[in-house]
């Protein structure tokens, strides 16, 4: 006897959904890095949980004081003002060790992330700044950093005194994890699969 038609269309919708319900894995950090000018008379002031940069200058203020304060927001500088801007700085502290395999010459952490400026490594890795957490650090630049801070969201401003550069890393919000599917969704999905092998195999056996 011919088995319905329904019987297979359901198990292959039943299967499509349980493709839909497994949780998906999160990507990779992909950082955005930003040049924000000269290092030559100016100074990384702090940084805040939003990214924006705060940067000192000795020079092209318009003021009758010294030294002018700059605001980077994404990378793009604001209008300079004759007092530091009333941010709520988030820039890390001192780190108590360093990872593993690194000779770090400047290091700060902030939420169990590492930010570094690190040369002559004893693993081998290139001269330069990385950030990650543990021993897992992922390279961001060539150069020093003289300066660096980290805010809790894992965005890092440094100074490559090498280069004479002040740089910023911006980590992007990475794409959302699917939910773990729930008990009922689970049964549904093992469900399906069941009456999807059940109807191949009488399929095979007619």
């Amino acid at each position: 006897m011919k088995r319905p038609a329904h019987w297979l269309s359901a198990s292959v919708a039943l299967l499509a959904a349980a493709l839909f319900v497994c949780p998906k894995p999160a990507a990779a950090n992909s950082y955005t890095i930003l040049d924000l000018g000269t290092a030559n008379g100016r100074n990384l002031v702090g940084m805040d949980t939003a990214g924006d940069v705060v940067i000192s200058q000795s020079y092209g203020c318009g003021f009758a004081s010294f030294t002018c304060y700059v605001t980077y927001v994404d990378g793009v500088a604001g209008t300079a003002s004759s007092s530091a801007p009333d941010l709520v700085y988030d820039d890390g502290t001192p780190c108590s060790s360093t990872p593993t395999g690194f000779n770090a010459l400047k290091k700060v952490c902030n939420q169990g992330v590492v930010g570094l400026g690190s040369v002559f490594n004893p693993n081998g890795n290139k001269n330069g700044t990385y950030i990650g957490s543990g021993d897992n650090l992922q390279f961001l630049s060539n150069g020093s950093a003289d300066q660096i801070f980290l805010n809790s969201v894992g965005d890092l401003a440094w100074t490559d005194g090498a280069g004479e550069e002040i740089f910023e890393a911006m980590d992007p919000p990475g794409p959302a994890v699917s939910p773990i599917p729930e008990p009922g969704s689970l049964l549904l999905v093992g469900t399906g699969l069941l009456w999807f092998t059940a109807a191949v195999r009488r399929r095979a056996n007619r």
